[in-house]
C-alpha cells in the first residue's frame, strides 16, 4: 500500500515581522515575485499576525499591485479579523493569532515577469501596535 501526502503547491511565500512599536500609518511591505505561467490558476493569500489584544474587528490596508508592463492597480481593503461578537477568525494560541485572508481565488496572471504587491497600513490609527506580522503567498489552485 502506497500513501502519498499532498499539500498545497506553494509557488511563492514571504513574510515580514513588524516593528515591536507597531505598524505605522503609511508604512508598506513589499512582496516581489516572478510569474512564469499565465495558464494556471492561483489563490493569493494574505496572512495577518496579531495579538489577542487587538482592539478592532478589522483594519484597512491599501494594496498596490504592480505588473511587469508598468500597470498599477491600487485598492483599499478591509482585513476582517473577528466576527460581530469579537470571536477571532484566525488560529489563536498563547495570546497571538494568525488569520489567512484570501485576496483572490482561482485567478490567472495576465503577464509574465516580475510582479510586485505593496501592502500599506491604511487604517484610522496612526500606529497598530498589536499587528505583529504580515505574509503573502501564492498557491496553485
Amino acid at each position: 500500500m502506497l500513501c502519498v501526502a499532498c499539500g498545497p503547491d506553494i509557488v511563492y511565500e514571504d513574510s515580514s515581522a513588524l516593528p515591536a512599536t507597531g505598524w505605522p500609518y503609511g508604512d508598506s511591505l513589499t512582496y516581489t515575485f516572478p510569474v512564469t505561467d499565465t495558464s494556471s490558476r492561483y489563490d493569493l493569500v494574505l496572512t495577518v499576525e496579531h495579538t489577542e489584544d487587538f482592539a478592532f474587528q478589522n483594519f484597512y490596508v491599501r494594496l498596490n499591485t504592480q505588473l511587469p508592463g508598468g500597470t498599477q492597480r491600487i485598492q483599499p481593503l478591509s482585513l476582517q479579523l473577528a466576527d460581530n461578537f469579537g470571536e477571532w477568525y484566525g488560529d489563536c494560541s498563547g495570546g497571538n493569532c494568525t488569520t489567512e485572508i484570501a485576496l483572490q481565488e482561482g485567478t490567472r496572471f495576465t503577464e509574465l515577469g516580475e510582479h510586485r504587491l505593496v501592502v500599506t497600513q491604511f487604517s484610522r490609527e496612526e500606529i497598530l501596535p498589536e499587528v505583529t506580522g504580515m505574509g503573502f503567498r501564492i498557491v496553485r489552485h
